[in-house]
């Protein structure tokens, strides 16, 4: 394919669970995509490392572009689990592109989901934060990981559960509906829930998430005072920013549209679904790359 190098945009978007690539042109033509294997270079650099050239090869080979035209391209990656600059310098001088900048997802994520506008954004999936954007400027508030933060997240939500199962079997808390089943789920064994506790992963919790969001919906008192927990935090974050009522707000992620029931109305009145994800934010963000070489 005849190309010019200087009209190439890669994105990239890469977490624990997988890499996604995708080759546009500066008008926003569609050239080729890929997804990949896992790319959290905190939890194991080396196989982000290799997930994300394999992905960027997979969507170079499904452009048809010369791996000329992906060295010369704009490329803007944004990793979850960047946990400082030493991390974002040694992804992006491995790889084989000579305008490449590693940042920490948090800022694809917002880029996407307001495709570049003003706005907040309560990003709530597995793990999560909180976003606002104004001229000039993004802040956060979050994104310190389980167990230090991710409040409202799949992982909160399904570790605040089995808490609140214990207390229950201490005793201390009436039991629901909801606790009572997911109790049952462990064969009403608290040891189950014990060893299960000491040894999961924060996507194993976030597994138990979907059950609170089904109860809640069903008015159980145990669901619905953990997603008011939730919404709470969303809502001191959002204050936090320096929030505005009339601002945009996105809700996005996984369970993020979930806790629109729990918020305040003054921060719900300009609701907003996601314009774009990740990935999409990523290759608005390598469009506006210098010309020149950036790492985070």
């Amino acid at each position: 394919m005849n190309t010019r190098t200087d009209n190439i945009l890669i994105g990239i978007d890469g977490g624990g669970t997988g890499c996604r690539v995708a080759i546009e042109t500066r008008q926003g033509v569609r050239l080729g995509a890929a997804n990949g294997g896992p790319a959290n270079p905190t939890n194991d650099p080396q196989q982000a490392l290799t997930s994300i050239l394999a992905t960027i090869e997979a969507a170079r080979i499904d452009a048809g572009v010369d791996v000329e035209i992906v060295a010369a391209a704009n490329v803007f990656v944004g990793l979850a689990g960047i946990s400082n600059d030493e991390i974002a310098a040694l992804i992006a001088k491995a790889l084989p592109i000579k305008r490449a900048r590693v940042v920490e997802d948090r800022i694809t994520t917002v880029t996407g989901a307001l495709k570049g506008a003003d706005g907040a954004v309560a990003a709530i999936g597995t793990g999560s934060f909180v976003a606002r954007s104004v001229p000039g400027d993004t802040q956060y508030v979050g994104g310190w990981s389980f167990p230090l933060g991710d409040q409202a997240s799949g992982a909160w939500l399904g570790h605040r559960l089995l808490r609140n199962i214990v207390l229950c079997v201490d005793g201390i808390k009436p039991h629901t509906p909801l606790t009572r089943a997911t109790l049952a789920r462990y064969d009403n064994d608290t040891h189950k829930i014990y060893d299960f506790a000491n040894r999961a992963a924060p996507v194993e919790f976030g597994e138990l998430a979907p059950l609170v969001i089904t109860a809640a919906k069903e008015g159980d008192l145990t669901a619905t005072t953990l997603m008011q927990e939730g919404a709470d935090y969303i809502a001191q974050s959002l204050m936090a920013l320096g929030y505005q009522a009339g601002e945009a707000l996105c809700l996005t992620g996984g369970l993020g549209p979930h806790y629109a029931d729990f918020l305040p109305s003054h921060l719900t009145e300009r609701l907003i679904d996601p314009k774009g994800s990740a990935l999409e934010g990523a290759l608005l963000l390598a469009a506006k790359m210098g010309p020149v070489s950036l790492t985070a």
